[in-house]
């Protein structure tokens, strides 16, 4: 390799770019030294002694020059062939290193993987992305553990789900912590933040919840039923559209009137990202319409009210004898006992119209081309049973 300089403008008299060459089999590579310098400063190797800065600028000539040669050095050793193509990349690479990537912490990379979400999943969904990072904390805070992505280990694993049962959490809740901290792990790794895998081996607890069984007598007795009171009887027809449509609640807020026709409710779904088709029959058309003509659009409250009033409805046409189901925290076993109004949310009406749906001999594929549902795992969890459907399905099919 032959090595030589020149100047950009060799007959300025002010100060001009000291540039390098490199001669390698013929080719030649040309790269700035970062050195400006007078012309008449220059010996041709190096700059004068007397001229200002001649010091430090001979160092930093002295260090592209090093580091040609170090090039140079390191494929003989190697035995490996230097090609023009290679001593470029390996010249920038060398002569402006990339800096050390900043290290996040954690949380502040938890944040940014809340924020990315926030483009593609449902307010909900990030409410629980919050709602686990809030748990992770104060479980660092209580064991006086810094969290980092390189002790997120088997021992962490065992010592957070210490921290879950001690706190009385149920095994379902923390197997959505679990799965949803892999998942932040996942997503982290995959953008160069770490490179443990460990947690790859942290079992999630899978229990199915129980769900109270409503039937269609009791929600037609809420249908029929006047509760004297305005927003009382808006928070009756949201559910009951729920019930014959199977839209979730967010869903039914965004209706507007341009999504519905005579025979059809055309929405995209929240969710899924979607548009969804779903057959308009005759109950939820004249609900549409008494909103439509009366607000001008289909009124409906926010969730937290309507999940708070919908049980108190359900009392009052006396949906509230007591049940009692049991939960787990680890081993343990929590006995939870109350009204079965008490139970109920404004979701129960996407769970009747998937399970009644079945009952009433509609089709699996049918009823989730409504839904939206992809899979079976999903969508089973919305059918549920009471003994007394299982017993008359029995009894018809045995008695035919």
């Amino acid at each position: 390799m032959n090595i030589g300089f020149f100047l950009k403008e060799p007959h300025k008299t002010t100060e001009t770019m000291l540039y390098v060459t490199a001669s390698l089999s013929g080719k030649r590579i040309k790269r700035s030294t970062g050195v400006k310098i007078k012309p008449s400063n220059w010996t041709g190797k190096k700059v004068k002694t007397l001229a200002t800065d001649s010091e430090s600028k001979n160092l930093k000539i002295d260090k592209v020059v090093n580091i040609l040669k170090e090039i140079e050095r390191e494929y003989l050793l190697k035995n490996l062939r230097l090609s023009k193509e290679i001593l470029e990349n390996e010249f920038d690479k060398r002569i402006k290193p990339k800096p050390d990537p900043i290290i996040q912490s954690f949380f502040d990379v938890f944040n940014e993987f809340i924020e990315i979400g926030k483009d593609s999943k449902s307010v909900n969904t990030i409410r629980t992305f919050n709602t686990c990072k809030k748990h992770l904390k104060a479980f660092g805070e209580e064991e006086n553990f810094e969290i980092t992505f390189d002790k997120i280990d088997l021992n962490f694993y065992d010592d957070l789900l210490a921290y879950f049962y001690e706190k009385g959490f149920l095994n379902s809740t923390i197997g959505k912590y679990v799965k949803l901290l892999k998942t932040f792990m996942e997503w982290s790794k995959e953008r160069s933040y770490h490179s443990n895998i460990i947690y790859k081996k942290f079992l999630v607890f899978k229990e199915d919840s129980e769900k109270i069984k409503l039937n269609a007598e009791i929600v037609e007795k809420l249908r029929t039923t006047d509760f004297e009171d305005e927003y009382l009887n808006i928070v009756r027809d949201v559910f009951i559209l729920s019930c014959y449509t199977g839209l979730r609640f967010v869903d039914i807020q965004n209706l507007k009137p341009e999504n519905i026709s005579d025979d059809f409710i055309r929405v995209h779904i929240q969710k899924t990202r979607e548009i969804l088709n779903i057959p308009l029959m005759k109950i939820p058309k004249e609900i549409i319409d008494k909103h439509i003509e009366k607000y001008g659009h289909i009124k409906v409250p926010t969730n937290q009210f309507c999940n708070r009033e919908i049980k108190k409805m359900f009392a009052k046409i006396g949906f509230n004898s007591i049940i009692q189901f049991t939960k787990h925290s680890g081993s343990k076993n929590i006995v939870i006992k109350k009204s079965a109004c008490d139970y109920l949310t404004m979701h129960y009406g996407r769970v009747f119209f998937v399970t009644n749906s079945l009952v009433n001999g509609m089709g699996e594929e049918f009823v989730r081309e409504i839904t939206g549902h992809k899979d079976y795992k999903s969508f089973k969890k919305y059918v549920q049973f009471s003994k007394e459907m299982v017993a008359k399905k029995l009894l018809i099919a045995w008695e035919k």
